[in-house]
């Protein structure tokens, strides 16, 4: 998975799950694989519809892109 840089200024103050997927370009089970392992749950929104605040969406991606950045060789300018 390639996490990449998000302008958290410009984010929506809430995202649906399948605009969440289309963020981070990943699959719904993908999505729902990562929120579970951070403990990161959907809620809803006042017209009901199911998704994440701002802050889940911060969150969640913090986690994802150090977990993308551990995964990654170190940087060897010699090879």
């Amino acid at each position: 998975m390639n996490v990449g840089y998000l302008d958290y200024k410009k984010l929506k103050e809430f995202y649906t799950i399948p605009e969440l997927c289309e963020l981070f370009e990943m699959t719904k089970p993908e999505l729902r694989s990562k929120c579970e392992q951070y403990h990161i749950t959907p809620t809803r929104n006042e017209i009901g519809e199911a998704g994440f605040t701002k802050y889940d969406v911060r969150k969640l991606h913090n986690k994802l892109y150090y977990e993308d950045r551990k995964h990654q060789k170190e940087w060897d300018p010699w090879a």
